[in-house]
């Protein structure tokens, strides 16, 4: 019998009212108007399992991400983890015990933390917030502790968040993230604001705690060498709204829908890329909107250890190099 998922997600739903204030439409003569940001997504994760929703900018990853957590309510549709409903009235009690074990990591660490406030008080705070312990020289115990764990020194609880550079401080995100210890993380793209030596000590931090705390992550990025790392791809995520998914694939193939009469362009530094380029004309038409959702445990071995995982720098020298002068 298969166990039931971790986290379940159906039919998950959100439109946005854009309309003008209603004396504006009255006196413009305006309409209601509606923006449809995510619709039908239908996925799960099982406990201690990474799963990875991939999409270009303004697909509606993080607006999936917010109403998993419920920062935001969906339209319709259903969230439903460790058996709690996001959203029936009925369940309020049981979702106020569940919130502990959900996090959230944020894509701009800077935006994420007081600036008011000390480390050691940010770290501090889930402590203080679900009463997990009792005593300040034990919370501040605790603390250095976390602090230790994601890299960082016990006396930089002392220091400002304007005072670390951005790894460091995404450092100290996960260290908030794991003083409630959490067991549901949402990951909106928490690398994709770092440089590329830093986003490797970041996901190898996070595969450690995985491996250390058996976490659960739902990893929203756009950057599939990011995405490869992080999971064990499947044979084919599938299109549209309800993709197909495999565990026991070793490969990772992703062929986004095109609008018709648009030709997909060939991979930087290929023989059919310095064969043929394509008029700017056709290279800058948009592309459809996707959202990719795969399903996987984590590859391992270091980053670096995949060939070509980290070749975006030499594939963009090749680039410059086959341009006209």
């Amino acid at each position: 019998m298969t166990a039931s998922p971790f986290v379940d997600i159906r039919n998950l739903r959100r439109v946005f009212d854009v309309s003008k204030p209603w004396l504006n439409r009255v006196l413009e003569g305006g309409h209601l108007e509606f923006l449809k940001a995510v619709d039908g997504v239908t996925f799960d994760i099982a406990k201690g399992e990474t799963f990875a929703l991939v999409g270009e900018s303004g697909s509606g990853k993080t607006t999936v991400a917010r109403m998993v957590v419920g920062l935001l309510p969906p339209s319709s549709g259903e969230v439903t983890i460790d058996g709690v409903s996001m959203s029936a009235p009925r369940q309020l009690q049981a979702r106020q015990h569940l919130r502990r074990r959900i996090q959230m990591i944020f894509q701009d660490p800077y935006a994420s933390l007081n600036p008011r406030f000390r480390v050691d008080a940010i770290v501090a705070e889930p402590i203080r917030a679900f009463d997990l312990l009792q005593g300040e020289r034990n919370i501040q115990t605790r603390v250095s502790e976390l602090l230790n764990l994601v890299g960082l020194h016990a006396d930089d609880g002392w220091k400002y968040p304007h005072e670390f550079s951005g790894g460091q401080r995404q450092r100290i995100a996960i260290a908030r993230v794991l003083a409630s210890e959490a067991e549901f993380i949402v990951c909106d793209e928490p690398t994709s604001a770092l440089d590329v030596s830093v986003q490797a000590q970041i996901l190898n931090l996070m595969r450690d705690l995985q491996d250390k705390f058996g976490l659960t992550y739902l990893f929203i990025s756009h950057n599939l060498a990011v995405v490869r790392h992080m999971v064990r791809p499947p044979a084919d995520p599938g299109q549209g709204r309800n993709p197909q998914s495999d565990r026991s694939a070793a490969r990772l193939r992703v062929q986004p829908a095109l609008p018709a009469g648009v030709r997909p362009v060939p991979q930087t530094g290929t023989r059919a890329h310095r064969r043929r380029r394509l008029p700017r004309r056709e290279q800058s038409r948009p592309r459809a909107r996707m959202i990719t959702m795969i399903r996987a445990r984590r590859l391992r071995g270091p980053v670096g250890s995949q060939p070509g995982l980290w070749s975006s720098a030499p594939a963009l020298q090749r680039q410059r190099e086959d341009e006209p002068r």
